[in-house]
């Protein structure tokens, strides 16, 4: 079933555990983002993920001509601090949970890519790789730090939906890809449902693999289907963005009650939603908010800036992302309102 925000309408428990309507009312823009900066010497950063301490993770990385990404820290005051790679250039953090352990990926000192946890700490973990495999990609983590979820290229480098305990062991998520070439997990919930995407006819087609590893197709309308979940919260509802007239990418959502367009007008997607049921994006490259009652809110930029990009909401409803300046991106924040 679909749904799209043309009218208003109920979904169910699209955005929460409790019943939603979804008019879609346009809200004013808000006053815009709080600068997070970056790593001395740094001029550009982007902030990929925020738990409900307020503890932000995410990259910094010089102006060069070649890009050296390097994993960070925001305290809940703002203040940044580097986290260790496996002994080489570059890494990057993707998500935190409520603990402060981070995860992401690291270099080692033969500049190998390496999906990584950090500790609160500080302290670097690698990854288990798939037997004989090669990369390896963390994407999520669930809030007691047991199972963590992402991706590995097994040995003939085709790529699987993995998921890793906490002693690091890894699961293929997808043997043999299941008849398909390439499996995505982008995130995964505190019951270690996983939200990702396997490939049917050549486009991206959205499922779940629960707990226990069974993979459940997600609806679309359009065959073939191109959707790609890429957040789920406590509740299971997925949210994403997909082509659902093949014109351009829009927001959507999934829910028991079925698959609901979140921004049917413009070019959009949806990134993250938190366990009330708020989700953030993208609406013509600049932020956005859909509240639990379907009212949509655009976030603004940094003075002077054009873009921007919602990446992560908290508990609390603090959203962070990124905003353009004149030479580049910045990670920031919008406080709770």
């Amino acid at each position: 079933m679909l749904s799209c925000l043309k009218k208003p309408l109920t979904v169910g428990t699209l955005l929460a555990a409790a019943a939603l309507s979804l008019p879609g009312v346009a809200a004013a823009a808000t006053a815009g983002p709080v600068d997070l900066a970056t790593l001395p010497g740094d001029q550009f950063s982007d902030v990929a993920a925020i738990n409900a301490t307020g503890t932000m993770v995410g990259q910094s990385y010089p102006q060069d001509v070649r890009l050296r990404y390097h994993p960070v820290k925001w305290d809940r005051q703002g203040r940044i601090s580097a986290l260790p790679t496996l002994g080489g250039e570059q890494g990057s953090a993707v998500a935190v949970n409520d603990a402060g352990v981070a995860v992401g990926w690291a270099f080692d000192g033969h500049e190998g890519v390496h999906a990584v946890r950090w500790a609160p700490d500080g302290s670097v973990t690698r990854l288990a790789a798939l037997p004989g495999g090669g990369q390896t990609h963390v994407t999520g983590i669930t809030g007691d730090g047991a199972l963590l979820s992402g991706e590995a290229t097994d040995a003939a480098g085709n790529q699987h939906a993995v998921r890793w305990t906490a002693t690091g062991a890894i699961t293929d998520l997808s043997p043999g890809n299941q008849g398909n070439p390439g499996a995505t997990a982008a995130a995964i919930n505190d019951f270690g449902v996983i939200a990702g995407a396997v490939t049917e006819a050549g486009w991206p087609a959205p499922v779940v693999w629960k707990r226990d590893g069974r993979q459940v197709r997600l609806g679309w309308p359009a065959s073939p289907a191109s959707a790609t979940p890429r957040a789920i919260n406590r509740a299971g509802v997925v949210v994403g963005s997909g082509y659902v007239d093949f014109a351009e990418n829009r927001a959507v959502g999934w829910s028991a009650s079925g698959t609901t367009v979140l921004e049917g007008a413009r070019r959009s997607a949806a990134v993250a939603l938190n366990a009330s049921g708020t989700i953030v994006g993208n609406v013509e490259s600049v932020a956005a908010r859909w509240d639990a009652d379907g009212t949509e809110t655009i976030l603004g930029t940094l003075p002077g800036g054009q873009y921007s990009w919602a990446t992560g909401i908290a508990t609390d409803g603090t959203i962070i992302g990124r905003s353009d300046r004149s030479y580049g991106w910045h990670a920031v924040y919008w406080p709770a309102s």
